[in-house]
């Protein structure tokens, strides 16, 4: 019993991997197809140009449309795939007694597409102890540290999406918790900065947690200490495209092709794209386009931003104004992009999850902090289920009969759609009160 009891944690993190690992070869999204297709470009033609030429697989978009760390670690994992299938036929000729059936089943897309998946598996994981870190600093209680790593190790939101799904939302997610803890409990500003870049280089999704991020690193650090973090960050982004570019005649190519091939075209071109957010409540999922008129003739895209703006404003000034909201005030951020900005994927609803989570552990003042965490570990539980039927309702794998169809009434999909903004309103209005 003692041994368990020491090794509680490992085998909880060798429980989460089991889990994933399981489910990798079960079934992979459309997704992938695009990461496959890219990296093959990447190692069949090379890296010049990548960005400007079209795909020679064309799945959902025409020209690749994720930053370079994600480009290059699909490039990485189609390498060890090509290896790979070259050892085990080299094996297969050598050794007779070597099953031929395995290198059939190396060489197949299905073993391609589960390599794939690993960087987010792991990222799941990485996110997992991350967390624990977070909760051994916030809280003194074992018992609380590893409930909220299991709830992470095993949220079917999470495990879904990187294990069958096989998306890599949670890499920005990682990267930028690791930039976070180091920005809130050491000094290591310039590692810090670093990876929060790196999480942007992944993927968009993490400047949703750039404001807060920028605010803190101002009031810890002094102006010239953040110069340099912005100098340097901003060098490791620019370099990171010098690769992929056909020529350096253009010195401003890597920031156009990050807003216009990268965050212009990073999901499709409606009002929702599967979330359940705000807009399912005005629409529906009937494919309008976000350039669409709405009301006074300005576009739907255009009330997204007023709308996340004016609540991102009020975070940020409630932010201001009060201590230890970092977590809450990220997570009320990453929320409002979520639900009321359009062309938003179903999968961006784990952004705010993490931070809800954390502001469970300590964000409150001094004698209202018990009743107070625990509803917040209320709503994260509540939140993570309607992010994993989000999740299900767009890619329903495997399907489940009565369950599956129940989630393609309008009137279920509007339900939870209005619950995530019921929920967000009252969390946002109870702000200054937690």
């Amino acid at each position: 019993m003692s041994f368990f009891k020491k090794r509680f944690l490992v085998l909880l993190f060798i429980s989460g991997l089991i889990l994933r690992l399981s489910l990798l070869f079960y079934d992979y999204s459309w997704d992938l197809n695009n990461h496959i297709a890219w990296a093959k470009d990447l190692h069949n033609r090379g890296f010049g140009g990548f960005y400007e030429t079209q795909s020679s697989e064309v799945y959902a978009s025409l020209f690749p449309n994720y930053p370079p760390l994600s480009s290059f670690i699909f490039y990485i994992l189609y390498s060890i795939h090509s290896l790979l299938e070259k050892v085990a036929w080299e094996i297969n000729l050598a050794v007779p007694l070597f099953p031929s059936k395995l290198v059939f089943f190396i060489q197949s897309r299905t073993f391609l597409a589960a390599l794939m998946k690993l960087p987010a598996v792991f990222a799941d994981l990485g996110i997992a102890w991350i967390i624990y870190l977070f909760s051994k600093k916030l809280s003194k209680n074992q018992v609380t540290n590893k409930l909220i790593t299991s709830l992470v190790l095993f949220n079917p939101a999470f495990f879904f999406l990187s294990s069958l799904w096989g998306q890599i939302d949670s890499l920005p997610i990682f990267f930028a918790l690791i930039s976070i803890y180091l920005l809130l409990f050491t000094e290591k500003y310039i590692a810090g900065d670093l990876l929060f870049v790196l999480g942007i280089l992944v993927k968009p999704t993490a400047l949703v947690y750039l404001p807060i991020y920028l605010i803190s690193f101002l009031q810890k650090y002094k102006l010239i200490k953040f110069i340099k973090a912005v100098l340097l960050g901003s060098l490791i982004f620019y370099l990171s495209f010098i690769p992929f570019l056909s020529n350096l005649k253009n010195p401003f190519l890597p920031f156009t092709i990050f807003t216009e091939k990268i965050m212009a075209a990073q999901s499709l071109p409606f009002v929702t794209n599967g979330a359940f957010n705000f807009w399912v409540l005005i629409k529906g999922f009937t494919g309008i386009k976000d350039t669409a008129p709405f009301l006074l003739g300005i576009s739907y895209r255009l009330w997204g931003y007023f709308i996340t703006g004016f609540f991102i404003l009020l975070t940020l000034k409630s932010f201001l104004k009060t201590k230890n909201q970092f977590f809450y005030s990220v997570f009320l951020i990453a929320f409002a992009v979520f639900l009321f900005l359009t062309k938003m994927h179903e999968r961006y609803s784990l952004l705010p999850l993490p931070f809800i989570l954390l502001a469970s552990l300590k964000n409150s003042p001094k004698g209202r902090s018990i009743s107070s965490r625990k509803n917040l570990l209320k709503w994260f539980v509540v939140l993570s289920l309607i992010s994993f039927l989000n999740l299900y309702h767009s890619w329903p794998v495997p399907k489940l009969g009565f369950i599956t169809d129940l989630l393609y009434y309008p009137a279920i999909t509007s339900g939870l759609s209005l619950f995530n903004v019921v929920i967000f309103f009252y969390l946002f209005f109870k702000q200054n009160k937690i």
